[in-house]
């Protein structure tokens, strides 16, 4: 059973959380909303795998304490799935650092994200696997629309499957 950590798993990409659940892996949820989290609990097959950690994500002193809490007590974390908001982009460093040699870390994006400059600017110091997976927008009907949480979850899922350093979700403006 693998040990994974989301941030962002109880809303956008709650679907991916599942996904992991349902697939048998432990997966430490960060969170601020028990509601939330308890609607995903309820939804999952197994509810018992998932590890909420509630707190705000941008408190780095509160988020390592808590991660080095469940990776004593559910193992090593091999994967990250993220969502960051820009002021809380410095959440990356504490991940990097707690993740183990050879794990994976794919940050989410949103269509404006800069992804060469965040990989220069948050370079792990360790063999860690860093992948970006951008969000863009879908045509419908001669107009562009936003993808939903299923949408977004879907092409996060597959991004994941697939490995790659980095995958679109829909498309971007050029």
């Amino acid at each position: 059973m693998k040990h994974i950590c989301l941030i962002g798993g109880t809303g956008m990409l709650a679907e991916v959380t599942r996904w992991y659940v349902d697939n048998n892996h432990i997966v430490s949820v960060i969170a601020r909303n028990e509601e939330k989290m308890n609607r995903m609990k309820d939804s999952c097959s197994n509810p018992e795998n998932i590890k909420a950690i509630f707190l705000d994500y941008r408190d780095t002193a509160e988020l390592y304490n808590a991660l080095r809490k469940n990776i004593e007590v559910y193992g090593p974390l091999k994967e990250a799935v993220v969502w960051l908001h820009s002021d809380g982009l410095h959440a990356l460093s504490i991940l990097f650092e707690l993740v183990g040699e050879k794990s994976k870390v794919w940050q989410v994006v949103g269509s404006q994200g800069n992804v060469e400059n965040l990989r220069k600017q948050y370079q792990p110091q360790k063999d860690i696997q860093y992948n970006f997976i951008q969000l863009g927008f879908v045509r419908e009907n001669d107009r562009q629309r936003w993808l939903t949480n299923v949408e977004i979850a879907d092409g996060v899922i597959h991004s994941i499957k697939t490995g790659l350093p980095y995958s679109l979700v829909g498309e971007i403006s050029s």
